[in-house]
């Protein structure tokens, strides 16, 4: 993909995140960025207990179209793939979630007030408030985490406290 005004890195990031984008102008001319950034790459995914082992291989594209009023309007089409190794929660083993792949459609609004009444009216699509500015990266994670199971589980495995040993059961 060839360099566009609308698309710049982050400052600081690596070059393999998704990058920083001026998103009514990236849907407008109805831009496309994909890759593949290693989950070591995203902090926040680590707080949420997720190893720092493969990749998310991530899509974004920008389009525009008409929302449930017949207003013509600015979306964001993700797409995500990626199998986290968590910390299983009976026996605190590492576990294989997935692999995951998650689609989000997100309708553009210049504010939070906007999103807040527009997300009511949509049941299809969620809203989001953005500014001149939106780190793809940021909404990559954000997507990430959301995909996550609450307490990853071996479906074979027990809590080591939870076992009684055979010589002890009543």
């Amino acid at each position: 993909m060839s360099p566009s005004p609308t698309v710049a890195d982050s400052p600081g990031a690596a070059p393999s995140l998704p990058p920083t984008v001026d998103p009514v102008v990236f849907c407008r001319k109805q831009q496309v960025v994909d890759g593949s950034s290693p989950l070591a790459a995203f902090e926040r995914l680590a707080a949420a207990d997720v190893a720092p082992e493969g990749d998310i291989d991530w899509s974004v594209a920008g389009t525009v179209g008409r929302d449930e009023a017949g207003r013509l309007r600015e979306f964001l089409d993700v797409e995500l793939t990626f199998a986290p190794v968590m910390t299983c929660s009976r026996c605190l083993g590492p576990i294989r979630i997935g692999p995951l792949a998650i689609r989000r459609r997100f309708r553009l609004a210049a504010s939070e007030r906007q999103a807040d009444l527009e997300d009511r009216e949509s049941e299809s699509v969620e809203v989001i408030a953005t500014g001149p500015r939106l780190s793809l990266a940021d909404l990559v994670e954000d997507e990430s985490i959301l995909s996550l199971p609450m307490a990853p589980a071996h479906p074979d495995c027990e809590s080591p406290a939870g076992r009684v040993p055979p010589d002890t059961a009543t």
